[in-house]
């Protein structure tokens, strides 16, 4: 006997799949984009997290957990950079920021330009962004109005922007977790 496909012709049989019953979907903000550590990895620091800037992501009072041999700029991911400071006692303040990358043209002089120019050539700028901009415009608007806008330092290229950069955020240390 030729067993038939749901199209009515010879052939494999198709699989059934159980039906599964629908779930009511429930929000669980407990759930993180960035991984839980109970402890603190080798080459690995803390860095409390001092306000909502990067909410969801980490959250004031947490301790973001960074990997100091990650200092390689990428786009969009969490960082802590740092900056020269003369009124702190080791010279260094530092802060956490998302890194953005634009492309633009270095021309024969060594400025940077928007648009291609005979002799530029294409590089790739960065951007340390002090909180979560929003990719839509009209969201950008909205965060002006409300208030939630914070400042951004560049552009660095990739190489001085390693330099700067400590290391990434990979996590929140949740001490007894």
């Amino acid at each position: 006997m030729t067993r038939r496909t749901s199209a009515g012709r010879p052939g494999r049989t198709l699989a059934t799949v159980p039906q599964l019953p629908a779930v009511q979907f429930e929000h669980q903000p407990e759930l993180r984009a960035l991984m839980m550590f109970p402890t603190i990895p080798p080459g690995h620091m803390t860095f409390l997290v001092p306000d909502d800037r990067f909410h969801p992501h980490l959250r004031r009072g947490e301790f973001a957990v960074v990997d100091l041999a990650d200092h390689q700029p990428a786009q969009r991911e969490l960082f802590l950079i740092s900056y020269s400071s003369p009124n702190t006692e080791c010279g260094l303040v530092f802060e956490l920021c998302q890194m953005r990358a634009r492309t633009e043209f270095r021309r024969p002089d060594g400025a940077y330009v928007v648009r291609p120019q005979e002799g530029a050539e294409p590089g790739v700028l960065w951007t340390a962004c002090h909180w979560i901009p929003p990719a839509d415009p009209r969201d950008r608007e909205a965060a002006l109005r409300s208030g939630r806008i914070g400042t951004s330092e560049g552009p660095f290229t990739t190489e001085h922007a390693a330099e700067k950069l400590v290391g990434r955020v990979v996590g929140v240390w949740v001490p007894g977790w």
